[in-house]
């Protein structure tokens, strides 16, 4: 059972980040309601950008760079050298993530426009492997093609509703 439940939580990484940032920011904006500048949206500007974006490019990189076999095997790929400039493409948003989560808005919002970029194309790169090479392998059509897709919707919004914020804050 124990196995079980470790290796779930390691192939699903990505969305067990994601659900994590956005139950941490719903219990922080329940405990300090009334303050808005705690708001639902700027705490999970924040957490998207330590656990989903920085800990998962993290541990992408950990993964695609010192264990490229298991890497691609959950991708449905061969291994291939081009894993260790992936795996530095995704430290690199990692650290930007999780740099971004003490950073003011403006740090932050650059890191959510590259981390935006970088799993949006990833997200294509996904639906393009699902349709030209019917590559169904859970690593790319399972819960990592899902947090390519909601991560960076997530970003966009909050980005945009923080904005909004503190535009009428200013105003």
């Amino acid at each position: 059972m124990i196995n079980y439940v470790i290796s779930t939580f390691f192939r699903d990484f990505s969305m067990v980040m994601l659900i994590t940032a956005i139950a941490i920011a719903i219990l922080i904006t329940w405990r300090r309601r009334g303050r808005p500048e705690n708001g639902l949206c700027g705490g999970l500007f924040a957490w998207l950008l330590l656990l989903p974006i920085g800990l998962t490019g993290i541990y992408t990189f950990i993964t695609h760079v010192f264990f490229p076999e298991m890497s691609a095997r959950e991708i449905g790929w061969e291994v291939s050298p081009f894993q260790f400039e992936v795996g530095i493409a995704d430290l690199t948003v990692g650290v930007l993530g999780v740099l971004a989560f003490w950073g003011n808005y403006s740090f932050r919002l650059a890191a959510a426009i590259g981390a935006i970029l970088w799993y949006g194309g990833d997200a294509i790169g996904h639906v393009r492997q699902m349709i030209v090479v019917h590559n169904y392998a859970p690593g790319n059509a399972g819960p990592w093609f899902w947090t390519d897709v909601l991560v960076p919707l997530l970003l966009v919004v909050c980005a945009a509703v923080v904005w909004q914020q503190k535009k009428a804050q200013q105003a």
